[in-house]
């Protein structure tokens, strides 16, 4: 509502400065901007200048105000002295000794009425042309100065929305997921582990998105906070929703509704997108990327699940870039015993010899630490191994701490 749009303290201080310079040029008592809201007028800046009665906040009820009537005709009134005219003698404003008056609606962008801008004299006055052009230029720019405000107002409004229809998703996936768990089965350790684990997942980038939802309704934000705010917003939410379809798809997978679709897949073109997506999303990450595929493999096409095989390494890719911080990850195919053999390997912090045997298994990481230090909550590498053996390969690794982790995978050429 128009009425709840919070005006910058720039334009209040614009406002006041043009109030002041109409009682000071035109040698007057009282320069008023006032704002019409339920069946009141009120005074919404009043000029800083001697003899001037009326006050910010002020507010008369309508029975014959000078401003009332400016609103509901939508037009200029002009009152030389109302104490002889007939029409006028009982005005409110007679009270404050205010018997001249001068004064112009002004609207918003929709043209529904915000006030009037108007200047009032304690003595007769017939206002010449020349105070009618400077109070309606000032009229002009306070017009403006409402269309720039509503304008972010409703960005802002739309962006708020957007926003908190993606909160409501997001809860709505939530609570399907919060009854998936309620299906599963009590008392296992490492399922309460997972769950403590993933309600903190999923606390932290959701906290993100409330708390910055909020921060984007403040007055006076500049273009680059919002901007900035806007960004914070959509890659918590990208996360959160990230961690949400991980949860899902394993649930898909414990209860065999994971259906596969077999289609021709081109290895090196495969690959070549993942090289293209992972150069420009770790450009500015000290760690060199390679991708390598023989020279026999090119063009070579396998009837596999190509989206089930991209899911994989992606898993194994997001996995390395996560735990290397310098260095080189590596990726590529390679053709055995009849089958395609792909690759993952990084020079990251390496897995510990006793954990290597669990690393496959759900809501494992190698240990609380790596945990809260890199988050996650450890279904990347059960959900490739699941899609995996449903393609009828299987999947192995290598890993030294300190050194590094190589990842396996095969898939039967079909």
């Amino acid at each position: 509502m128009k009425e709840s749009i919070q005006m910058p303290k720039w334009m209040l201080d614009k406002w006041q400065g043009i109030a002041d310079l109409l009682a000071d040029l035109l040698s007057i008592p009282a320069a008023l901007i006032m704002k019409a809201a339920n069946q009141q007028m009120e005074v919404f800046i009043t000029s800083n200048s001697k003899n001037n009665p009326y006050k910010v906040g002020d507010k008369e009820d309508w029975h014959g105000l000078y401003c009332e009537t400016v609103i509901k005709s939508k037009e200029k009134l002009l009152i030389s002295n109302a104490l002889i005219n007939k029409d006028w003698d009982q005005n409110p404003d007679i009270k404050l000794g205010m018997i001249a008056y001068l004064g112009y609606p002004i609207f918003y962008p929709d043209n529904s009425p915000f006030g009037t801008i108007c200047i009032l004299d304690d003595k007769e006055n017939h206002f010449s042309a020349l105070h009618e052009k400077i109070l309606l230029q000032f009229k002009q720019v306070i017009e403006l100065d409402l269309a720039l405000v509503t304008s972010f107002e409703l960005q802002s409004s739309e962006m708020i929305n957007t926003i908190n229809e993606q909160q409501k998703q997001l809860k709505e996936q939530n609570n399907a997921l919060q009854k998936a768990k309620e299906k599963a089965e009590e008392g296992n350790r490492l399922k309460s582990a997972f769950l403590q684990n993933i309600s903190h997942e999923i606390r932290t980038p959701l906290n993100a998105v409330v708390g910055f939802s909020e921060l984007l309704t403040l007055p006076n934000l500049t273009n680059e906070k919002r901007d900035y705010f806007s960004s914070i917003i959509i890659k918590n939410s990208d996360q959160l929703l990230s961690i949400v379809s991980d949860i899902l798809t394993v649930s898909a997978i414990e209860t065999d509704q994971q259906k596969v679709n077999i289609e021709d897949t081109c290895l090196d073109s495969l690959l070549q997108d993942l090289e293209d997506i992972y150069r420009q999303k770790y450009d500015g990450k000290e760690i060199v990327l390679i991708k390598r595929i023989p020279e026999s493999l090119r063009g070579y096409k396998i009837k596999t699940d190509k989206t089930k095989v991209n899911q994989i390494i992606t898993n194994l890719l997001n996995n390395a870039f996560k735990f290397t911080d310098n260095g080189s990850i590596e990726f590529g195919i390679d053709f055995k015993n009849n089958n395609c053999e792909f690759f993952v390997k990084d020079s990251g912090i390496g897995i510990p010899e006793d954990m290597q045997d669990e690393i496959f298994n759900r809501f494992t990481q190698t240990n609380e630490t790596i945990s809260e230090l890199y988050g996650g909550i450890g279904l990347g590498l059960s959900i490739s191994k699941a899609f995996v053996e449903l393609l009828g390969g299987k999947i192995w690794m290598k890993s030294e701490v300190g050194k590094g982790s190589n990842f396996y995978f095969t898939l039967p050429i079909k």
